[in-house]
């Protein structure tokens, strides 16, 4: 790879990261909706909606992870840079949650409560936002865990992926009553995905075909479309729970979940251009996710302003759903720039100086204990 590359973002890359978090919009129209999609009958819109919009936001929940995950295996393993990440995190995550209770708290005030103060103030503490708090604590436990995967070695490291891929991704991830102990939306899914990340990048060398890329997501897709066809047909074990229609979409280990995103990853990452505007634009979509993803906003987007209840029976659903999804894309990125103005005019005058003063005056604390720096990874 050329110098030029090395030292730039792979707009490729950034285009998948914003990609991924439109993927996962698209999934809130089905999931948290008024609209009960499950109890509909069986029709080409309720296919594309249970079998492709439904998975497409674990897909990219999971290609968000991923993208992150590829570069930090090659990152500086220290507990000061992990920190350090999870200081810029904290920052952007502290600001959205004021800024959204105090916008609600002026609109919508009859829906605040005593939990939601409390989630403003400590948001990854509350797990207001599960993923900001699993990936908060990934962040911490990262350097440990990094260092116990590199002294597993090459074949304990495959032995440990292919188990793990055994377990949550083939046995849990087909049967429904099946899960061998492994948490929605919870940190141990980061540590598994790290987990398979690490050794692709660590020891897999050579590049995954293109044709191999696509067939991948092709039968990730391919598997829950057929199966929502097939149990919303039968109603084989969802006469309960509708929901479970879609079960095969329904967490980031599935093995269809599992088959698209890492298919899809290969696919953009063998791909090298740059592009300013793309590299821009990526760096707000966390920012997306924790806009949409807020609980009021969550409750204003899908249930008031986006119910699809008037429109599911229209030939326009699909496109719909399609260009409202990018207008909500689009709407949260101008609230970002926002943010970065602000951010860039005052706390990152000089970037990462407040986290750098801090952390040295807990390491002179530490070495007045006697916990050395070589104590510290």
């Amino acid at each position: 790879m050329s110098k030029h590359y090395k030292n730039t973002r792979n707009s490729s890359i950034e285009l998948l990261r914003i990609i991924a978090t439109y993927l996962i919009i698209l999934r809130h129209f089905v999931v948290f909706n008024t609209f009960d999609v499950w109890s509909q009958t069986l029709s080409i819109k309720k296919v594309v909606l249970e079998g492709i919009f439904y998975p497409s936001g674990k897909i990219g929940v999971v290609l968000f992870f991923l993208i992150s995950a590829w570069f930090l295996c090659e990152s500086p393993t220290s507990l000061k840079a992990s920190f350090k990440r999870l200081w810029f995190l904290e920052r952007e995550v502290l600001f959205y949650s004021i800024a959204l209770f105090g916008f609600f708290c002026l609109f919508q005030h009859a829906q605040i409560n005593t939990q939601l103060v409390l989630n403003t103030i400590f948001p990854i503490s509350t797990n207001l936002w599960w993923y900001a708090t699993s990936y908060a604590v990934f962040l911490i436990l990262m350097p440990f865990f990094t260092k116990g995967l590199q002294t597993l070695g090459k074949q304990t490291h495959k032995a440990c992926c292919l188990i793990c891929i055994i377990m949550w991704s083939i046995c849990g991830g087909i049967f429904n009553f099946i899960s061998f102990d492994m948490p929605e939306q919870n940190v141990l899914i980061f540590l598994y995905l790290y987990t398979l990340v690490s050794y692709w990048r660590w020891y897999i060398k050579d590049p995954i075909q293109t044709k191999i890329s696509i067939l991948a997501i092709t039968a990730g897709y391919a598997i829950t479309t057929v199966s929502v066809i097939f149990l919303s047909f039968t109603n084989f074990g969802t006469q309960n729970d509708p929901s479970l229609q879609g079960m095969l979409g329904r967490n980031e280990w599935m093995l269809p979940v599992m088959l698209a995103s890492f298919g899809t990853f290969a696919l953009f990452k063998e791909h090298h251009f740059v592009n300013k505007i793309i590299n821009s634009i990526a760096k707000s979509m966390f920012a997306v996710y924790l806009i949409t993803v807020y609980p009021l906003s969550s409750t204003l987007l899908w249930q008031k302003l986006f119910n699809i209840s008037n429109i599911y029976n229209s030939r326009a659903l699909v496109p719909f759903i399609i260009i409202a999804g990018l207008f909500i894309l689009t709407s949260c990125i101008c609230i970002d720039y926002l943010r970065r103005w602000i951010f860039r005019i005052t706390i990152d005058c000089n970037k990462g100086r407040w986290f750098d003063y801090a952390w040295e005056k807990l390491h002179s604390i530490c070495r007045k204990t006697h916990i050395t720096e070589t104590n510290i990874p």
